[in-house]
């Protein structure tokens, strides 16, 4: 069975408003991360970290709104917005981005609030990170906030051990390089029927998920009904290419 994570990137619509004054690029920046921040917390949600990635996806993207003179998400021959984030280095289970111009970087924040598209991305409890750039030309500011679900970059090593200590959690004796080696565990991860090497698991979950923290229910399910005492884990690259980036793991369950 596979358990897939909720893979997606939402866009709002742009915004504009009338000239006033001008500003620091800096202090704008720093301006709409306390301001995003301030209105999350007062609702009960977690503050946003500032990505550095995300800040450089973010960058280019405000570049080219200020070369254009004009706010879209993309323009024609940029890439997407999970390819830019991808691209930049981050890696997330989900992606979201606002823009907006206008001639003072306070009334961009406000904009978004007021906006319901926006205030969704804002306000979204699904995401923990953001990168915010604001490029200033001829008195007006373009701003991009880039926000994301960050999944955290493991080894296989990492990603198995991890699993590996949930199983062991569950009364599972971890038989890694005992009745599969490491190799063959892998290779099985990879496969979309069957197993590696020669000895048979009794039963084989291969699951997909931005995050290892818990055991898909449907693998405690199994565990529960105390038919396997011994457990393998292998963790393997994704078989498409896309800009989302998750875990995939096979536990292979033994009497």
């Amino acid at each position: 069975m596979l358990v897939a994570a909720t893979l997606f990137f939402a866009i709002a619509p742009v915004l504009r408003a009338q000239s006033i004054f001008n500003t620091p690029t800096n202090v704008a920046e720093q301006f709409l991360l306390a301001a995003a921040n301030q209105d999350r917390v007062a609702r009960g949600l977690q503050p946003l970290r500032l990505d550095p990635t995300l800040a450089e996806a973010a960058l280019a993207h405000a570049r080219e709104m200020a070369a254009h003179r004009d706010i879209s998400h993309q323009f024609s021959g940029e890439p997407k917005l999970s390819e830019r984030g991808a691209n930049a280095g981050a890696h997330f289970s989900l992606i979201s981005e606002n823009v907006a111009e206008a001639p003072v970087a306070a009334m961009i924040h406000d904009l978004w609030m007021h906006s319901e598209g926006h205030r969704k991305n804002l306000l979204d409890p699904g995401v923990d990170v953001v990168g915010i750039s604001v490029i200033v030309r001829d008195h007006e500011y373009y701003a991009v906030e880039d926000f994301a679900n960050i999944v955290q970059s493991l080894s296989f090593n990492a990603q198995e051990s991890a699993v590996a200590s949930l199983l062991a959690k569950s009364g599972m004796q971890i038989a890694n390089g005992k009745v599969m080696s490491e190799k063959d565990a892998r290779e099985t991860c990879s496969m979309s029927t069957g197993y590696a090497g020669s000895n048979q698991p009794w039963y084989i979950m291969r699951y997909t998920a931005h995050s290892i923290a818990e055991l898909p229910a449907q693998l405690q399910s199994r565990l529960s009904t105390g038919k396997y005492h011994q457990a393998v884990v292998g963790a393997c690259s994704e078989n498409t290419s896309t800009p989302f980036t998750a875990y995939n793991i096979a536990v292979l369950l033994y009497p």
